[in-house]
């Protein structure tokens, strides 16, 4: 049976701004975000296991963006020409969290779904008594936050964005998934 349903999946490795408020970008880089090839990897197994069904084609895109300029209007075109999808910011860091949420912004304006994952929404979450403000305003937005691993569960949030179903906050810092076997990191050219 061949697909008849896509979902567009984009996956943003965010920067973060300097001090005079501009994007830090680099004209090269050789070394790739390592968490953008993880949760590509990830991805791509979900696509090829056919997670949403034999009926429906995950398509992937990734941007790490301290070297590559994000079409946030193509994404957002893409996306809503397709029968679903999600962005994923990832592997954020605090100093990136600002310009996650920039990213998102527009996203959520034209009723994207949005996920912000990485070091400060699990460090956060992890070592204060309360959600800090700015994830606060981030899940206000409509943002959904994920903390902890991916591993063994990327199914489940990609199955709630095509099923209308997305959590705000999707908490796992208190269940470590086991990595035997785990899927290969992997960025294609």
């Amino acid at each position: 049976m061949s697909a008849s349903k896509t979902f567009r999946l984009v996956l943003i490795k965010p920067s973060r701004y300097d001090n005079d408020g501009y994007v830090v970008q680099w004209v090269r880089s050789i070394i790739p975000s390592n968490t953008l090839a993880t949760l590509y990897g990830l991805a791509l197994d979900c696509a090829n296991r056919k997670v949403l069904g034999d009926d429906v084609e995950i398509v992937l895109d990734a941007y790490d963006e301290p070297n590559t300029v994000i079409p946030i209007k193509k994404i957002i075109r893409d996306i809503q020409q397709a029968d679903g999808g999600m962005v994923g910011l990832v592997g954020v860091q605090t100093n990136q969290f600002p310009r996650s949420v920039d990213i998102a912004r527009p996203l959520r304006e034209a009723g994207i779904a949005v996920v912000i994952g990485g070091f400060h929404v699990s460090g956060c979450l992890s070592m204060l008594p309360n959600i800090q403000v700015d994830i606060q305003q981030a899940m206000d937005m409509g943002i959904t936050i994920y903390a902890g691993e991916a591993e063994g569960r990327f199914d489940d949030v990609l199955r709630d964005v095509w099923g209308g179903q997305v959590k705000p906050l999707y908490n796992y810092l208190d269940d470590l998934p086991e990595l035997t076997g785990a899927v290969v990191p992997f960025l294609p050219k």
